[in-house]
C-alpha cells in the first residue's frame, strides 16, 4: 500500500507523453477479480491504470453510446494500447453504437485494426456485431454492453451463444443471484461498482430517446460519409431519462414530476460479496466525469479490492467510509452539472 500512495501522489503525465515510462504495483497472485475504469481522454485512461486499473474500456470516436468528445480518436487507441501492453494491462474498446445496414463494413475494419495494435476485447451491445466479430477473431474478448439490456439468464445464453465472452449484470443483483448464474450460465461476469437509490430492477440500455430531441447526422473523419445512427456518440445521450417528467394518472397520488431514472451511488458494503461471488470485472463508470474524480475513485476502489482480496471476510470496511462518502458527494454534485448541461442542450435557450 505505501508503494501505491507513493505513485497515487505523481502527476499524470500529458497524454502522449511517455506513455511507456509508467511503472505500476503488482496484483497479488490470488487476485481475480479485475478493475475496469474508464477512460473518457488518453490522459484519463493512462491515469486509471497509473492508479492500478487492471483494464481500461474507451469508446472509438463515433461509434460508441456516450459523445464523441469522450471517445477518442484511433491514433490515441494505437498509443494507449502500446502503453498498457507494456504495463501488462488491458485495454477495452467500446463500439456499442446501432451501426446501419451500410456501416457495418466500416465497423469491421476499425475492429480489425484495434486488434491488431492488441487490445484486449471490445464493448458491443447490436447482436449481429457481437456475432460479426466473433466470427472473424474466435479468441478475443466480447463484453456485452449494457445497452444490451439484459434482464434474465435467458438473456445472458442468447449473448454467449452469439459469441460474448462477459455480460455486464443489471443494477441490484445481489451477490448470491451473480454467484447463481455464473454457476448455472457459465460466462464471465462484469457489475457496476454504482447502485441506482430507487430500489428495484435497473437496467438502463436500448433506448433512443435522445435521437428524436438532438438528431444530428455527422461526418467520420475518414471521409465525408454522413451517418445518423441512433444510439450514436456523435449525437450524444441527452440525459431525457432525468429530466422532470409530468406524471398524470386516475389515481391522484401519481400526479405530480418524476424522474425515470436517479443518480445512482457509489457502492462499499455490497463489494465483499461480489469479490467472495466471482464476479471478473468490477466496472467504474465516468467516461464523462473529471479526470481528478476518476482518478481518485479509482485509486480508492484499487485499494479496496486489494483489502478485500487480502482479508476477505474479517476485513472491517468502517475505515473506508470517510473517503467513500466524500467521492460519493463529488460524483453527486459532477453528475448533477452534467445532466443539467445536457438537458439544457435540449430544451435550448429558455
Amino acid at each position: 500500500m505505501g508503494e501505491r500512495a507513493a505513485e497515487a501522489r505523481r502527476p499524470p503525465r500529458c497524454a502522449g507523453e511517455g506513455l511507456t515510462s509508467m511503472t505500476l504495483s503488482t496484483r497479488t497472485a490470488t487476485q481475480t477479480v479485475k478493475l475496469l475504469a474508464p477512460g473518457g481522454t488518453q490522459r484519463m485512461a493512462i491515469t486509471a491504470l497509473s492508479e492500478g486499473a487492471d483494464a481500461v474500456y474507451v469508446g472509438a470516436r463515433g461509434w460508441s453510446r456516450r459523445p464523441s468528445q469522450m471517445d477518442l480518436t484511433d491514433e490515441e487507441i494505437k498509443e494507449l494500447s502500446e502503453s498498457a501492453a507494456a504495463m501488462g494491462r488491458e485495454v477495452k474498446v467500446a463500439l456499442n453504437a446501432m451501426p446501419g445496414p451500410t456501416e457495418m463494413p466500416r465497423l469491421m475494419q476499425k475492429v480489425e485494426a484495434y486488434a491488431g495494435w492488441g487490445v484486449s476485447g471490445f464493448v458491443l451491445s447490436d447482436p449481429g456485431c457481437i456475432l460479426a466479430v466473433r466470427r472473424h477473431f474466435p479468441t478475443i474478448d466480447i463484453h456485452v454492453s449494457i445497452g444490451s439490456a439484459v434482464t434474465n439468464r435467458e438473456d445472458i445464453r442468447f449473448y454467449k451463444a452469439l459469441g460474448g465472452s462477459c455480460i455486464i449484470l443489471p443494477y441490484r443483483l445481489q451477490p448470491d443471484e451473480v454467484k447463481a448464474i455464473k454457476a448455472e450460465v457459465g460466462m464471465n461476469v462484469e457489475i457496476f461498482l454504482f447502485q441506482p437509490m430507487p430500489h428495484g430492477l435497473v437496467c438502463p440500455g436500448k433506448c433512443i430517446m435522445s435521437s428524436y430531441l438532438v438528431y444530428k447526422e455527422w461526418s467520420d473523419e475518414e471521409d465525408d460519409a454522413l451517418s445518423g445512427t441512433a444510439n450514436r456518440g456523435a449525437r450524444g445521450c441527452a440525459r431525457v431519462c432525468q429530466a422532470g417528467w409530468e406524471v398524470a394518472a386516475p389515481a391522484a397520488e401519481l400526479d405530480g414530476k418524476s424522474t425515470l431514472r436517479n443518480d445512482p451511488f457509489l457502492q462499499l458494503w455490497e463489494l465483499p460479496g461480489f469479490v467472495e461471488a466471482g464476479v471478473d470485472y468490477l466496472k467504474l463508470q465516468g467516461r464523462e466525469r473529471s479526470e481528478e474524480l476518476m482518478q481518485d475513485i479509482t485509486r480508492f476502489y484499487r485499494g479496496l479490492i486489494d483489502a478485500i482480496v487480502a482479508s476477505g471476510a474479517e476485513l472491517s470496511l468502517q475505515p473506508f467510509v470517510p473517503e467513500w462518502q466524500e467521492l460519493r458527494k463529488r460524483w453527486t454534485m459532477e453528475r448533477t452539472r452534467r445532466v443539467g448541461q445536457l438537458l439544457g442542450s435540449v430544451r435550448g435557450p429558455q
